[in-house]
C-alpha cells in the first residue's frame, strides 16, 4: 500500500506538470513612429475569463504578461491596439490560441508599427498580420 500511495503521489505531479507547465509570454510592443504627436499605443486583451484591463504603451516599450492554458486545453486571448488620434485607428484580433503540437513556453510577440501588426514567434521571422482600420470611439 506505502509504494501504491508514493506511486499515486509522483504520478499525480506529473500531471500537474502536464496540465499546468510553462506559460507562455505574451510581449507587445509599440514601434509606432515617434515623431508622430499620437504614438502612444493602446492596448486591452481579454479571455473568456480575464481582462487584463487598459495599457497605454509607449513608444520603444513593451506590455507582457503570461499565458497558461486551462485544463481543457481551449485557451484563447484576444487583444484591441489602438493609435492616432482620439485613438480611432485600431485592429481587434486574436493574439494566442492553444495549438496541440506546439510546445509550450513560447513567446508569442506582436509589433504595432505604422503600416500594420507584426508577428513572430520564438524569435522567428517577423511578418505583417493585420493591417489598421478604423476604429468607432
Amino acid at each position: 500500500m506505502k509504494y501504491l500511495s508514493v506511486f499515486l503521489f509522483f504520478y499525480g505531479l506529473c500531471i500537474i506538470g502536464n496540465v499546468y507547465g510553462r506559460a507562455n509570454k505574451l510581449h507587445i510592443w509599440n514601434d509606432l513612429d515617434p515623431n508622430q504627436k499620437h504614438s502612444d499605443l493602446f492596448v486591452q486583451c481579454k479571455s473568456g475569463k480575464a481582462d487584463m484591463g487598459k495599457h497605454y504603451v509607449k513608444y520603444g516599450k513593451i506590455y507582457q504578461f503570461d499565458i497558461r492554458d486551462n485544463f481543457w486545453k481551449t485557451t484563447l486571448f484576444w487583444c484591441t491596439f489602438r493609435h492616432g488620434p482620439d485613438y480611432r485607428t485600431g485592429q481587434q484580433f486574436d493574439v494566442y490560441e492553444y495549438k496541440p503540437g506546439v510546445a509550450q513556453g513560447g513567446t508569442y510577440e506582436w509589433t504595432a508599427r505604422e503600416d500594420g501588426i507584426y508577428f513572430r514567434l520564438n524569435q522567428g521571422t517577423i511578418h505583417k498580420v493585420h493591417n489598421w482600420r478604423p476604429m468607432p470611439p
